[in-house]
């Protein structure tokens, strides 16, 4: 196998910046014999079993309905009622630039999205003086 000098170049620099990224105790450990260096092979990334079947109109739609929710519970009814997916779900949440942790649970990401949407709004009305008066609560 011939290696020619641009690739041994370009592996030299990626070795190079592995090293650099190590702490000094690694460092310690490799050159005491205490760590080796290998090289392992990427996993492809796998793309999504479940794409997600919400397009981004619709996602425009949910959007609007849920910042137009009159309350929180409407807002979790509203998203209970649509039947969404994990995927869908968490799609949503970036469409709000939300963020959800990777291992966040549906219940977790739908109360994110509720309360980032009607909570954030609802609480700033309510600093603000503009809470609706009882009965004043629109319908979705």
């Amino acid at each position: 196998m011939d290696v020619s000098t641009e690739q041994a170049s370009q592996v030299l620099e990626k070795v190079g910046a592995f090293l650099r990224s190590l702490s000094p105790g690694q460092v310690d450990d490799l050159l005491a014999g205490r760590s080796r260096i290998a090289l392992v092979k990427r996993q492809e990334l796998r793309e999504s079993k479940t794409p997600t079947s919400v397009s981004s109109a619709d996602l425009d739609r949910l959007r609007e309905d849920l910042i137009n929710a009159s309350s929180r519970e409407a807002g979790e009814k509203y998203i209970e009622n649509q039947k969404l997916s994990r995927v869908d779900l968490q799609a949503l949440a970036r469409a709000l630039d939300i963020p959800v942790r990777k291992g966040a649970n549906m219940k977790a990401i739908k109360e994110g999205i509720v309360e980032a949407t009607i909570g954030y709004r609802l609480r700033s009305g309510a600093i603000r003086g503009d809470a609706p008066a009882e009965g004043e609560t629109g319908q979705m």
